[in-house]
């Protein structure tokens, strides 16, 4: 009956932290511009936060806007993390991706966290950064219909300050 009781508590106590735990919610940095073929899209291309902690879930929503031409979502990935130090490399979890399209936004909602971060001696911080990428069918002819698959870098900047 105790070892039932412990089990219980033990799996309440978790479910407890983890809806408490903290969420870092990153902010633009940047946008950039690109044309391919007839289509000129602008998107959120650069994110940051420099006092991250390590582990913490980062939500962020990544946006674009048709500024010629034709485009839809195709999908979201990860590319990689870096640095890749092989003592002290940067890592983290496979992104959760959300695209909310069926409301007529352009935009997708991405969650991950870094799970291990470099260490800059010299500054005294730890970094990482996450490479992704934004895809998108758009239109290259010029005719409105969206035909080739292109992809956009979004890229992450934490800090965790020693």
């Amino acid at each position: 009956m105790i070892v039932k009781k412990s089990i219980v508590f033990t799996i309440f106590l978790t479910i407890a932290l983890i809806g408490a735990s903290a969420f870092a919610v990153l902010n633009v940095v940047e946008q950039s511009t690109k044309t391919k073929g007839a289509t000129t899209i602008t998107w959120d291309s650069s994110f940051a936060d420099f006092d991250y902690s390590t582990g913490t879930l980062i939500n962020m929503t990544v946006n674009w806007t048709i500024d010629t031409g034709a485009a839809g979502y195709y999908g979201f990935a990860l590319k990689h993390y870096t640095p890749k130090s092989k003592k002290d490399p940067a890592d983290g979890t496979v992104p959760t991706v959300t695209y909310p399209g069926s409301n007529g936004t352009n935009s997708v909602d991405v969650s991950f966290a870094f799970t291990d971060l470099h260490l800059d001696k010299k500054r005294n911080v730890e970094v990482g950064n996450a490479h992704l990428k934004l895809f998108l069918m758009v239109d290259m002819d010029g005719d409105g219909i969206p035909e080739s698959v292109v992809g956009y870098g979004v890229n992450v900047h934490v800090e965790d300050p020693q």
